[in-house]
């Protein structure tokens, strides 16, 4: 199968060594991944704000020889997905096509983890059961991993969300810091505690308000955590 890594626009400005981790993990699974020179944004700013863009169009058109397109965001994936594109169906956030794949325990033994569902993962791609659908709970991004996993225990909102975090900072900041706190509140090891998660934006949020909070934690996103497993 032909597999395009999609790199986020932030993730390429901000984050580049997790577009390296991702390609590594699909290597080492053994997966032929190319990634596209002149790729582009989804249009997800521009969409969320409410304006025209054709970037979403653009994107199909980079991407349409494809058979899979994955992607360590799930808010770029959700994205395209919503504009019913033709790479619609084929476009895949990272840990949902390894699942779709039939992979699980990847990371059985690693240290014990706390994992971030991200709101477009969780409700809009359905890695993880919403709480408000009062259905049996399941998790792919556990499944995946393999090893102990410690929740969140409410599924609200980080308080990122883009272009929120911009134009409502204060607001923004009290949802991060309720959540970190959530995030910690069953934390029982002697050691620094490591938080995961498909939304590396999510991560950057959390971690600043960690920072600023003096909340010791370290922030991984998930390709990193599951290449150092492999």
């Amino acid at each position: 199968m032909k597999i395009a890594l999609h790199i986020p626009c932030y993730i390429n400005e901000l984050f580049p060594e997790v577009a390296k981790s991702t390609v590594l993990l699909l290597r080492e699974l053994k997966f032929n991944v190319t990634i596209p020179k002149n790729q582009t944004c989804c249009g997800q700013p521009f969409i969320n704000s409410g304006f025209d863009t054709t970037l979403p169009h653009r994107y199909e058109e980079i991407f349409k020889n494809f058979d899979y397109i994955v992607s360590p965001s799930s808010s770029c994936v959700s994205t395209i997905k919503s504009q019913k594109l033709s790479i619609s169906d084929k476009t895949y956030e990272l840990i949902d096509f390894l699942h779709s794949q039939g992979f699980k325990n990847l990371a059985k033994n690693h240290k014990p983890l706390i994992l971030h569902n991200s709101c477009h993962s969780m409700r809009h791609l359905n890695l993880a059961t919403p709480s408000e659908v009062n259905l049996p709970y399941k998790n792919k991004v556990k499944e995946v991993l393999g090893c102990e996993v410690i929740e969140a225990n409410r599924d609200e909102c980080c308080g990122f969300g883009g272009v929120f975090s911009l134009k409502e900072g204060e607001m923004s900041y009290i949802i991060g810091l309720e959540k970190l706190n959530d995030l910690l509140s069953h934390w029982k090891y002697d050691f620094t505690p490591t938080i995961t998660g498909v939304d590396m934006s999510c991560l950057m949020h959390l971690k600043g308000i960690a920072q600023k909070e003096h909340i010791k934690a370290n922030f991984k996103h998930i390709s990193k955590v599951l290449y150092e497993a492999l």
